[in-house]
């Protein structure tokens, strides 16, 4: 096992558990924009891919570097699921001034998440931890 500091992500066997935490993470944020039905507003799904990114992007900007998908697919996961909400939202017959707020809500999520990669691929962080 390897352990180079006192922080709690500073070992071999942290970094790997961080791996499959942030792993899983994405995998259900994809999972979930393959099926743009589940994306509709008022879905778990819908509600949920926001949380799971503000998560990814929290431990982002802790200095934990998740595995992202690259830039053109993290764009295009940002399309799929505005259209799948945008879409859907009126149905739901939002009050006044929720369906503006929310939807700004999402994209600063997902334009955040899509910065941090970016950072991320530009200082090559990918070599840090996760690769095999």
């Amino acid at each position: 096992m390897g352990t180079w500091s006192h922080g709690n992500f500073d070992n071999d066997t942290a970094l790997d558990w961080l791996a499959d935490i942030t792993g899983q993470l994405i995998d259900e944020i994809a999972e979930a924009l393959d099926s743009p039905e589940a994306l509709q507003a008022g879905e778990t799904e819908s509600d949920l891919v926001p949380c799971r990114i503000e998560l990814l992007c929290t431990m982002a900007e802790g200095g934990m570097h998740p595995l992202w998908p690259d830039l053109p697919t993290l764009e295009q996961w940002k399309a799929t699921y505005l259209q799948a909400w945008d879409q859907s939202i009126d149905e739901l017959e939002p009050e006044e001034g929720y369906k503006q707020g929310r939807r700004i809500a999402i994209i600063e999520t997902f334009d955040r998440m899509i910065a941090l990669a970016a950072a991320q691929e530009e200082e090559g962080a990918d070599e840090d931890w996760g690769e095999e």
